[in-house]
C-alpha cells in the first residue's frame, strides 16, 4: 500500500509540474510555446486556463491527500528515530548488566595514590656561561 501511495505521490508531483510549467503566467510562459496562446486551438485563451487551473486544483488535492496519508502510514510504521534511540539508552543506564556489577565492585578505590599526590620535582635553573 506504501509503495502504491509513494508512486502515485511521485507521479502527481511530476504531472503538477508539468502542468504549472504549461499554464502561462503574464508573459505567456512555457504554455505559449505549445500554441496556449491562440484562441482557436483545442486549449483557447479561456479554455487553457480554466482546464489547467482545475487540473492544477485537482493534482494539488491528490499531491495532499497523498502527503497526509504517507507521513500517517510512516508515522505508524514503528518506534524507530531519536526518540526510541534515547529511550534505549535510558532504559540501559538504569538497570546495569549482571556482567558489569562484580567488575565494578572489584575496582580498586579512588583514594590517590602517595606517588600522584606530590608535585613533580622542580628541574634545577639553567645558566649561562
Amino acid at each position: 500500500m506504501e509503495t502504491l501511495l509513494t508512486v502515485i505521490h511521485v507521479g502527481v508531483a511530476l504531472f503538477m509540474i508539468l502542468v504549472v510549467l504549461i499554464q502561462g503566467g503574464h508573459s505567456g510562459g512555457v504554455g505559449a510555446a505549445f500554441g496556449g496562446g491562440s484562441s482557436s486551438g483545442l486549449l483557447g485563451a479561456t479554455g487553457a486556463t480554466t482546464l489547467l487551473g482545475k487540473l492544477t486544483y485537482a493534482a494539488a488535492g491528490v499531491f495532499m491527500v497523498t502527503s497526509i496519508s504517507l507521513s500517517m502510514i510512516q508515522g505508524k510504521s514503528g518506534d524507530v528515530g531519536l526518540g526510541k534511540k534515547l529511550q534505549d539508552k535510558a532504559a540501559a543506564a538504569a538497570s546495569p548488566s549482571p556482567a558489569a556489577a562484580p567488575e565494578s565492585a572489584a575496582a580498586p578505590s579512588a583514594s590517590p595514590s602517595p606517588a600522584t599526590s606530590q608535585p613533580p620535582a622542580a628541574a634545577p635553573p639553567v645558566t649561562k656561561p
